[in-house]
């Protein structure tokens, strides 16, 4: 458009001057015939065209640049990734309740210790128990329950603390959202903080497999409880009567 007005331009202003000059009275001797003005006319319009291209070139080719500014933006990744550490997480609650003298749904051999520990009714009442066989089984009961509350606690207190490390790791992540630098390192960041919600989601099951164990240890010593002293209530219904002297029966 601009080169479009200046060549106007000029046609006007050369329409003007020739006009002008042919109101003026012609002398023969004093005349002016111009021999090249289309040839340099001509000249003038290419390089103003070419002028054009020239420009055109490079606006396509800053454009060029910042597409490729762009590509390398949003294929940078971060130089460190943050992961959490739930599968340690994991060991040291399952480690801690195995240290419990109740039983535990990470036992190796659970069948076997759970058959050594509680009873039923029926081996209860063929089995004669002494003083000691009791005393054995209150201590028993009395060291399972105390375990059973103890050690449930020190798992809440290591869900608290690790809590803590979470929280901390949870703002970084939110800080590293914050300052990430095109899709890649944007996708980075949500696929940790990802990783953290399945880690979450873990940990909160572990912790219900933690209450539901108490429950179990709890219900198992309350039957066996009830087993031993139903069996032991059998056992002296049945045993034999005696007479004494004077004809009681005891």
């Amino acid at each position: 458009m601009k080169h479009w007005w200046v060549k106007t331009n000029l046609c006007i202003i050369l329409s003007l001057i020739l006009t002008t000059l042919g109101e003026q009275p012609v002398k023969a001797q004093n005349a002016v015939i111009c021999t090249n003005c289309g040839t340099e006319w001509t000249q003038l319009m290419n390089k103003a065209m070419m002028a054009k291209q020239v420009a055109t070139q490079a606006q396509q080719l800053g454009t060029q640049i910042n597409q490729y500014k762009d590509m390398l933006i949003n294929s940078k990744g971060l130089s460190t990734q943050v992961w959490g550490q739930a599968m340690q997480d994991f060991s040291k609650l399952q480690n801690l309740m195995s240290q419990s003298r109740s039983m535990a749904y990470s036992a190796s051999n659970l069948d076997g210790q759970f058959s050594s520990k509680y009873g039923t009714y029926d081996a209860y009442l063929n089995r004669k128990m002494d003083a000691k066989d009791w005393q054995n089984k209150y201590a028993q009961w009395s060291q399972e329950g105390s375990d059973n509350a103890r050690y449930a606690l020190k798992g809440l207190g290591l869900q608290a603390s690790q809590m803590q490390n979470e929280q901390a790791l949870m703002q970084q992540l939110q800080s590293m959202a914050g300052s990430a630098e095109g899709r890649m390192q944007a996708l980075q960041v949500a696929n940790m903080m990802a990783a953290q919600n399945v880690e979450q989601v873990m940990k909160l099951r572990q912790m219900m497999m933690l209450q539901l164990q108490m429950q179990a240890n709890y219900l198992a010593q309350k039957q066996d409880r009830m087993a031993t002293q139903e069996a032991a209530h059998q056992r002296f219904m049945n045993a034999p009567r005696v007479r004494n002297d004077d004809g009681k029966t005891y």
